[in-house]
């Protein structure tokens, strides 16, 4: 691809307003800049955005077109930001957070309970909703529903979520929200990974851990606390290969009993001394604190929730 003369960092560093100086810039390929400037990569910006990835790398070539420098540098390992494309990066970055700022503002504001609800929530692995979006669509059957697996609270600040459930001890502090209940996690390992076994004493197995949505990774901390030697192989966030790696018989992990299918040959280890419950919070943007669809469900979910996780 021919490129002009390359701007200067410091000339394009001085305000994104500039670069319009140098060229008739579509602002719509900021949003692909931004995703693979974040990833580091065309595959991962192209599932954040839901696009194939040969519409992201056209994109981002003719973005590089239409100003006349190279953005990144194509690796054999992924894409790496120029100089030019990390200033870009930061005057890019702060529209996109105006933009968000601006969108959640007002969505906040909704007073209707119909359009789209889109909440986040841990993989379905370790918390089956479906029983609860069931009898919140029959409630409020205009509300349109879009769920996404999600481990971090970031999607919330993106704009990304409505909500997000998420299983923790501590959530951010810049986000509002309530505690609807503490799931329980018993350990549990594979029949034939337990026999196999020359001892039983916890310090001797080897252990599999959910990282989940805990960036404090409270569930280690509470495994840590029960077993201060424990040997762990494994840590992941997500809780199906979780669940799998402990049937394969890879070792034993703290586990939901609410999500161990009746007749499975796993074993559950000394209950009354492995009793671990984490916090289940719902959790949303303050600038979405008066939002009537996120008013209703937090409060249909804080109804509905702690039976289900009951049992």
């Amino acid at each position: 691809m021919e490129y002009a003369p390359a701007l200067s960092a410091r000339k394009l560093s001085t305000s994104a307003h500039s670069l319009c100086k140098y060229a008739q810039m579509n602002w719509s390929h900021l949003e692909y800049f931004l995703a693979v400037a974040h990833s580091g990569s065309l595959s991962s910006a192209a599932k954040r955005l839901q696009v194939n990835h040969s519409t992201v790398a056209r994109r981002l070539e003719k973005l590089e077109q239409e100003l006349g420098i190279r953005l990144f540098d194509r690796l054999s390992h992924g894409y790496r930001l120029t100089e030019h494309g990390q200033a870009l990066q930061r005057h890019a970055q702060h529209i996109d957070d105006k933009i968000t700022d601006i969108q959640r503002m007002f969505r906040g504001r909704d007073t209707a309970l119909s359009g789209t609800l889109r909440i986040s929530k841990p993989d379905s692995g370790i918390l089956n909703l479906s029983p609860l979006l069931t009898e919140f669509h029959l409630r409020y059957p205009n509300i349109d529903l879009e769920l996404t697996a999600a481990a971090d609270f970031s999607n919330l600040n993106r704009m990304e979520a409505d909500v997000a459930l998420r299983l923790t001890d501590q959530p951010p502090d810049t986000l509002i929200g309530r505690q609807l209940g503490r799931l329980p996690l018993r350990v549990y390992g594979h029949e034939d990974y337990l026999k196999r076994c020359a001892s039983l004493d916890p310090a001797q197995l080897s252990w599999l851990i959910w990282t989940g949505s805990d960036p404090d990774r409270s569930i280690e901390a509470h495994l840590k606390a029960l077993v201060p030697d424990a040997r762990i192989v494994l840590r992941t966030n997500n809780y199906s290969e979780l669940y799998e790696a402990v049937y394969a018989g890879m070792g034993v992990s703290l586990l939901s009993p609410l999500r161990v299918p009746q007749g499975a040959p796993l074993r559950m280890l000394a209950p009354d001394r492995f009793r671990v419950d984490i916090g289940l919070w719902l959790l949303s943007h303050s600038d979405l604190r008066n939002s009537v669809r996120v008013r209703a469900f937090r409060d249909f979910a804080s109804e509905q929730l702690p039976a289900l996780l009951a049992g």
